[in-house]
């Protein structure tokens, strides 16, 4: 039986645990905490552009708003762009001028200005909001577009489109000074001890992705602790309608660094399932999101949950 430890996945294609809270440092940290004259408010008036920020909504929700001088907006643009910078990277507004960018206003049927089109995992989460918003509405419209992306594993934080100067440009790749005591802990094997000092960091800082994604890791690391990687691929193979052998087959994979194959294994139970073993399905598949990091099996998979799920 070859043992399931930290140590033994430090070959070439394996996860790194200690390079979890690195990677998820480094892609949640390019936003400032405060305005510092970061803006999360884009306009795009191309093709390529507005591909750019769809492709965006993977990891964090992105508001798309087709508006025109003629519309007369001005009063709630105001409010958007305030609220979208007060919001700090919850979400992006991607503001299209459709006088300059007719062709994109037609591809989405746009029918009326201004309209705002919420978009998760590349997909609207729904239909058209057409008409000028008051502030709140714009409040209760984003609180909505937010839970309905968490719920669906997309809280990252979106990098301002435009800031200030940063004065240690250097800090972002620095290694979290947090997490040096928990990552000590799964080193030493003791992960189950990892787990319980990521929740006492996590208790003082709600859905932080660093510290998340290094918890994921050492409870991942503890289902696995001693087991064979093979033996575990192999009863899941041979048993597709037990949940709790496919689960264990998907860490497996992951671990052994094929996140693709793990991906697509719990994909396969949620398509397959419903009720409480879909959702504990889903649960483990965003899980294994948030240590994985900006992956591009990561945005793959979240199209394909967003499909079955929806």
């Amino acid at each position: 039986m070859r043992d399931m430890s930290a140590q033994s996945f430090n070959r070439p294609g394996a996860v790194d645990l200690s390079d979890l809270a690195a990677r998820a440092h480094t892609s949640t940290t390019a936003a400032p905490s405060g305005p510092g004259g970061a803006s999360w408010v884009a306009t795009v008036s191309d093709e390529q552009g507005f591909n750019d920020y769809i492709q965006k909504s993977m990891q964090h929700p992105v508001l798309l708003e087709f508006t025109s001088v003629k519309a007369n907006t001005q009063a709630m643009d105001a409010d958007l762009d305030r609220i979208t910078n007060e919001a700090a990277g919850r979400w992006i507004l991607v503001r299209i001028d459709v006088d300059a960018a007719p062709q994109l206003a037609q591809a989405l049927n746009v029918q009326a200005l201004p309209t705002i089109l919420p978009v998760v995992a590349g997909q609207p989460i729904a239909q058209p909001i057409q008409g000028t918003l008051s502030a709140d509405q714009i409040t209760q419209l984003t609180d909505q577009v937010t839970k309905v992306a968490v719920a669906n594993g997309i809280a990252g934080s979106a990098a301002p489109v435009s800031q200030a100067p940063a004065s240690a440009p250097d800090d972002a790749a620095a290694p979290d000074p947090r997490t040096a005591a928990a990552e000590a802990l799964v080193q030493q094997g003791r992960y189950a001890d990892a787990v319980a000092a990521y929740d006492e960091l996590l208790a003082k800082t709600p859905n932080d992705p660093v510290l998340t994604a290094g918890k994921v890791g050492a409870a991942t690391l503890q289902r696995l602790d001693g087991k064979d990687p093979a033996a575990l691929v192999a009863a899941a193979d041979a048993a597709p309608g037990d949940l709790d052998a496919q689960l264990a087959a998907a860490d497996a994979e992951l671990m052994g660094g094929d996140p693709g194959k793990a991906f697509n294994r719990i994909l396969a139970v949620i398509r397959t399932t419903r009720d409480e073993d879909r959702d504990r399905a889903r649960v483990r598949l965003l899980e294994l999101f948030s240590m994985v990091g900006e992956d591009p099996a990561v945005a793959q998979a979240r199209r394909s949950l967003a499909a079955a799920l929806f």
